[in-house]
């Protein structure tokens, strides 16, 4: 009786909420070109940040809907979204064959969504993966420390992107009731 009583106090303290994240990188598209199975990303070679995604530190989400949005036009290439728990050891590199998850990184490599083609429409080129599209949703626990999650984004198919242009995600989650 006394546990059904915290449980309801809970959900009432602290109810399902709904966050959106947007990251925005410039990437460096070496050569103006990736092959597929290349690292898109920007000259620190470190992960896309979902900064403050959980409630609090070691807090779970579902992340309900992904968003990749660019500002180049004419684009149809699809990415895949490494999803971590921590920074990857693996270097990010733009335009560099993907090699994650390394052995020492599956502790905490959680799973991987699969966006599908870009569209292109006007000057910018979007794509969006939903429920049932792209191995959404997805439920994932922060590490201990830290409220935050990284991704490493990879292109599935080549791409000729244009160097210096913005591409930017936009991750909706669920965050879930506190564990306390």
């Amino acid at each position: 009786m006394l546990k059904k009583l915290i449980d309801l106090i809970r959900e009432r303290l602290f109810p399902l909420s709904i966050v959106t994240i947007e990251v925005s990188k410039q990437l460096i598209a070496n050569g103006s070109a990736h092959a597929a199975g290349d690292y898109l990303n920007d000259t620190t070679a470190k992960s896309w940040v979902l900064k403050n995604i959980a409630r609090e530190k070691g807090g779970s989400v579902y992340i309900t809907k992904f968003q990749v949005h660019t500002e180049v036009e004419s684009q149809t290439f699809r990415t895949a979204w490494q999803v971590y728990t921590r920074e990857p050891l693996t270097a990010l590199t733009d335009n560099g064959a993907a090699a994650s998850p390394a052995p020492a990184e599956e502790a905490f490599f959680e799973d991987e969504i699969v966006v599908p083609a870009l569209l292109s429409r006007g000057d910018g080129s979007y794509a969006v993966a939903t429920p049932g599209i792209g191995n959404l949703p997805f439920l994932v626990t922060c590490d201990k420390g830290s409220r935050d999650l990284h991704l490493g984004a990879i292109t599935l198919d080549a791409t000729t992107f244009t160097a210096g242009e913005r591409m930017t995600i936009k991750v909706k989650a669920e965050r879930a009731k506190t564990e306390r």
